[in-house]
């Protein structure tokens, strides 16, 4: 469900991403998954033609963002082993991150990176903690 999600929004240009990425790219590392993996699992999707065109870059609708937010939780829950689990909440955090940087930084929109970060280890921190 989460990856079919991920690939409607992606192709309705609604993900803080940047231009040109083509979705196999993109899949196989937010899903930390091979290439040869999802193209063998999806073969009539053809994933290497297809590239991301930043429509909104944001979810305008509330209750498809909350969704989205609950079907990338419950793929990550979903994980049995604990250490396999915190390794991939970590590693899609972190992709994440990374495409909102870049695509702040694409817009100019000008951010402190290393206060950024900061922020987002203490609340990570803080969620671990509770």
């Amino acid at each position: 469900a989460f990856r079919d999600t991920i690939i409607g929004h992606f192709l309705e240009g609604s993900l803080p991403l940047s231009n040109g990425l083509k979705l196999n790219d993109f899949l196989s590392s937010i899903l930390k998954s091979k290439q040869s993996r999802l193209t063998k699992k999806m073969k009539h999707a053809k994933l290497s033609t297809k590239y991301f065109r930043l429509k909104d870059g944001c979810m305008k609708d509330v209750v498809k963002a909350k969704e989205f937010s609950e079907l990338e939780f419950n793929f990550v829950t979903c994980v049995s082993d604990p250490v396999e689990r915190s390794e991939i909440q970590f590693h899609m955090q972190r992709e994440w991150r990374e495409h909102l940087a870049e695509r702040c930084t694409y817009l100019r929109i000008m951010f402190d990176a290393e206060k950024w970060l900061q922020s987002v280890d203490q609340m990570d921190r803080r969620v671990v903690s509770e």
